[in-house]
């Protein structure tokens, strides 16, 4: 995908949490909440390392990420985006990343966490692959695909 449609980076700019989903070696969901921006058309977060996520991401790098909005439809359905993509990690840390991701979703200049300076920390990287869910970014994605 190109770029993300005027709605989704909207949504992903607000203070939403993104639930993201990995798998477990033994094929069964791991689900976390992280904190995520958006840089060059791709979602970014920090994470440990030695987290399950980072552990299950290595071996298998699909991911899906899934964003709440606050707003619901006309059918009274919560607006929600699910975005599916592949992961890559790079060694951290990156204390302006955290410094970003806590400035935007706490008011903070600076991230209160240790994984902010934490020597096995890594930065996740998602391209995004496919959009899908409820909400106005379906659409957006349907147009630019068809």
């Amino acid at each position: 995908m190109s770029s993300l449609s005027a709605p989704a980076q909207a949504l992903l700019g607000s203070d939403a949490v993104a639930h993201v989903w990995t798998a477990n070696p033994d094929g069964s969901p791991q689900v976390s909440v992280v904190w995520v921006v958006v840089e060059d058309d791709e979602i970014v977060f920090g994470c440990s390392g030695t987290s399950c996520k980072a552990r299950n991401l290595r071996r298998d790098p699909s991911i899906l990420l899934s964003i709440e909005d606050v707003t619901r439809n006309d059918h009274g359905f919560q607006r929600h985006l699910v975005i599916r993509g592949t992961a890559r990690l790079s060694p951290g840390p990156d204390p302006a990343l955290m410094d970003r991701l806590a400035s935007k979703y706490l008011g903070l200049h600076r991230h209160p966490l240790a994984i902010r300076d934490a020597a096995d920390a890594v930065v996740v990287r998602v391209a995004i692959e496919r959009i899908s869910g409820v909400g106005p970014w379906v659409a957006a994605t349907a147009a630019l695909s068809g």
